[in-house]
């Protein structure tokens, strides 16, 4: 039998449940409505697929050090939710399929059954990110695009209540914050609002900038904005790190360094090799940022996950990108990404590992 293929990491592997949503925030493509091919038409990811794509990984022992339960919808709008979630936990605690399995969730949906299905005490790491951007509910409208401000205040302070009175291990509680031009006048009450809240439940409580530490603890996090130009990047890292610094807020050397964003990026892309992503109708591309599916592989209706992102085509696609080739990857080419702090670093000996593995 096939030795499974090496476990690199920083991996993930993106899971879309649904394109549908809840809110249309101005950062993402659901803003754009119908407008936008990845939001056409909607619909949600067959379970079936989602439960056997867990049961391929298992069978073949392959390993991702996160799972992700969300990309371009809220994912707790999945009619199957829990049933899928919940076979993914059960995997990464028996098998070590994942490392971590993690929800991102607006918390329009976070209602009292979901909350009640979610509180566990595994020994499978569990953080889930609610997407929220603003304290005050102006700007949460301009940001969000819907007014659903007090209702998601309401649903994530009843979730933190119900998680102090359990004594739940998990879910981690991440109160994300995308620092912006539009919000960054109340970063600072974002802050002082969660942590506020979290100490008066009992519950320990943080705040990080760029990165989430390890840990159980609650977690108040400030992400930078993903931007489409070099120079709008430029400004989004500067924005950032200066309100990082006036927070006192420690970022991951690359921020630090405050390097500058270049037209050219012939460095290899991690992409390739560590975030797999599968939109909810089965198609299976390599990052978050391709969601126009230009870089397409296949899909898992016609071919199990383990052929696709382990086969033939992505072999050859990661040849040409270890060195640098992106002549036939359009989207690839203005991609700053690599500059940005949302990205998963790739080393020499990530693509080695790869490269043996495949040529078995």
């Amino acid at each position: 039998m096939r030795s499974p293929p090496p476990h690199l990491p920083g991996s993930y592997l993106v899971l879309e449940l649904t394109n549908r949503c809840s809110l249309a925030c101005v950062h993402c493509s659901v803003a754009e409505g119908k407008a936008h091919p990845h939001h056409a038409r909607s619909g949600y990811l067959d379970g079936a697929l989602a439960l056997g794509l867990v049961d391929d990984l298992v069978e073949l022992g392959a390993r991702f050090d996160a799972l992700i339960l969300f990309w371009l919808g809220e994912p707790l709008l999945h009619p199957h939710f829990t049933t899928i979630w919940r076979h993914a936990l059960r995997a990464a605690a028996a098998h070590r399929t994942f490392g971590k399995v993690e929800v991102h969730s607006n918390g329009t949906h976070l209602t009292a059954a979901r909350i009640q299905a979610a509180l566990n005490r595994a020994e499978v790491e569990q953080p889930w990110h609610f997407s929220l951007d603003a304290i005050r509910r102006e700007t949460y409208l301009a940001v969000k695009g819907m007014d659903r401000f007090e209702l998601v205040q309401d649903n994530i302070a009843a979730f933190l209540a119900a998680k102090a009175r359990s004594g739940a291990r998990w879910p981690r509680p991440i109160f994300q914050f995308i620092v912006g031009e539009n919000n960054l006048a109340e970063a600072r009450a974002f802050r002082e609002h969660w942590e506020g809240l979290c100490r008066k439940l009992g519950l320990p409580v943080r705040a990080a900038a760029g990165h989430v530490p390890p840990g159980e603890d609650a977690i108040v996090f400030f992400r930078q904005l993903d931007c489409p130009t070099a120079q709008a990047q430029e400004r989004s890292n500067a924005l950032f790190r200066q309100e990082m610094a006036a927070q006192g807020l420690a970022l991951p050397p690359q921020a630090e360094q405050g390097r500058q964003v270049q037209p050219e990026r012939p460095s290899a892309c991690s992409g390739f090799w560590k975030s797999p992503v599968v939109g909810w109708q089965g198609d299976l591309t390599t990052c978050t940022r391709d969601n126009l599916l230009q870089n397409r592989v296949g899909s898992l209706r016609e071919a199990r996950f383990r052929d696709l992102w382990w086969g033939g085509t992505m072999g050859q696609r990661r040849v040409a990108v270890a060195e640098g080739d992106y002549g036939a990857l359009k989207l690839c080419q203005s991609c700053f990404i690599p500059q940005s702090l949302n990205y998963s670093e790739l080393s020499p000996r990530d693509i080695a590992a790869q490269a043996e593995w495949e040529a078995r």
